[in-house]
């Protein structure tokens, strides 16, 4: 019987020990496959931020709009819609997330009046409207340019009684006022010393100015593109551009004005709005790219928004230089301009420029774009 008591004695000893081992090994299998799958953190500095780049990729969140309805005002010619309507007609805005509403105007003052009323956000203008609406007060800012227009600004002459610029003496001339038009006719009498007092002025809208050529109740008229191109069209001569004489003799680059395209906001929009802003500007920077890459569909695409002729608009494409950003020449321009003003009593003050250009929307959008401080 104790012979029987000892061996199983000992069995249940050697089951025991067996039963230690087994769960002995199980226990070290399980911590290496515990330390395998979690390594343990990195004790340098060094390294672990290194570590953490290499396994991990943040994708940066996507602003959120502060709205996605957007008016947008231009006034109907080639200097100043043809980013908006392209954006528009390739789709940019959409890619933004934007659904804009194009308004198109007869010039810039209206421009600037709508946006004074907030009937629109933002406004494509030549840069006098909104310099004379910023003196008299008008809470608007210049968030970027959009093209270098100086090369369309033209004086369109009757041949027949004008030769040379000393002929407008005496004669019955017509620009828009307010506007660049009416800048460059004072230019021109200053550049050329011309009398104003014998000048009878015709102070009308663009619309206007070509049917009162055609029935000669004017005998010159200082306009943009493509209004002197139709007036070159139908008799008359253009005897200087903004960049260029074409005066006999005196053939050559000649700089009385160096106007731009410029994008404004109303300064509530902007402040409240500032993603949509930038949407807004990432979509006309596309738009500049296309219009550089293939002129011909950007005109088709202007045509069909504007209701003129596709070939006018190529031959305009070609005289402005387009370009979304905010440059020192830009500045040095608007402050000439301003003085310009200032002196023929257009303004009683000169903007402060430092506050009129707000350059953080587009130096968001890209910092290449924008080269003043």
């Amino acid at each position: 019987m104790s012979t029987n008591r000892t061996s199983q004695s000992l069995l249940l000893t050697l089951v025991f020990i067996l039963l230690t081992v087994i769960l002995a090994a199980c226990g070290e299998a399980t911590n290496k496959a515990a330390n395998k799958s979690s390594p343990e953190p990195q004790t340098s500095p060094s390294t672990a931020p290194e570590t953490t780049a290499s396994t991990t990729s943040t994708v940066a969140p996507t602003p959120t709009l502060e709205t996605t309805s957007l008016s947008i005002g231009s006034a109907r010619d080639t200097q100043l819609s043809p980013l908006i309507v392209i954006a528009q007609e390739e789709g940019y805005f959409k890619e933004e997330g934007l659904d804009v509403k194009i308004e198109l105007f007869a010039a810039g003052p209206d421009v600037v009046a709508a946006l004074g009323s907030k009937s629109i956000q933002l406004g494509s203008s030549g840069d006098i409207p909104p310099i004379i609406a910023k003196a008299s007060g008008l809470p608007i800012q210049i968030i970027a340019q959009q093209a270098d227009i100086s090369g369309v600004q033209t004086l369109v002459v009757n041949p027949d009684k004008i030769k040379t610029p000393s002929d407008l003496n005496g004669k019955k001339v017509s620009y828009v006022p307010g506007t660049v038009s009416e800048a460059f006719f004072l230019r021109i009498a200053e550049n050329y010393s011309l009398d104003l007092k014998s000048i009878e002025p015709f102070k009308i809208g663009p619309t206007e100015i070509l049917p009162a050529f055609q029935s000669n109740n004017i005998d010159a008229f200082v306009i943009w593109q493509p209004v002197a191109l139709n007036g070159v069209k139908n008799g008359g001569v253009a005897l200087l551009t903004g960049n260029e004489s074409h005066v006999p003799g005196e053939e050559g680059p000649q700089q009385l004005i160096n106007p731009y395209s410029i994008l404004i906001g109303h300064s509530d929009f902007l402040t409240k709005h500032p993603e949509t802003t930038k949407a807004a500007l990432r979509a006309l920077n596309k738009s500049v790219a296309f219009i550089k890459a293939s002129p011909d569909a950007a005109a088709e695409h202007i045509s069909k928004a504007l209701g003129q002729n596709v070939e006018d608009i190529k031959t305009v494409i070609k005289l402005n230089n387009y370009a979304l950003n905010l440059t020192p020449e830009l500045v040095d321009s608007l402050e000439g301009i301003s003085q310009f003003l200032l002196k023929n009593e257009k303004i009683k003050a000169v903007p402060d420029y430092k506050t009129f250009i707000d350059s953080s929307y587009l130096k968001a959008v890209d910092s290449a774009l924008v080269t003043i401080p």
